[in-house]
């Protein structure tokens, strides 16, 4: 591992939480919405898809699962604005979207 690389080792719904917040910290430069848009439209669904998974997520409490749901909606409704206002035929296919989960995190 070099000086650059982080590695992390927590249970899944831990490893899913922080890869969300970190997909959130990408959405939200701005820098990636002009260099990137499709890409960015990727980040928006997985981001609302996972809010959606992690509020089902039984070793969440209900309080968190309530407040991750909520989450989910306002994702949802924004993705939605996201993918509205961009250029045609800018999302990227949905399987480029999916990979496995890991047990790292990195």
């Amino acid at each position: 591992m070099d000086a650059l690389t982080e590695e992390h080792h927590m249970p899944q719904v831990e490893a899913m939480l922080a890869g969300t917040l970190a997909l959130m910290t990408g959405y939200s430069q701005f820098l990636q919405a002009e260099a990137n848009p499709a890409h960015r439209i990727g980040m928006g669904e997985k981001i609302t898809r996972n809010l959606a998974m992690l509020a089902e997520h039984p070793q969440l409490s209900p309080d968190c699962r309530c407040v991750l749901w909520q989450l989910h909606e306002r994702w949802a409704v924004m993705s939605t604005c996201t993918l509205d206002a961009a250029p045609l035929n800018l999302a990227p296919p949905e399987e480029a979207l999916v990979a496995p989960a890991s047990r790292t995190l990195q």
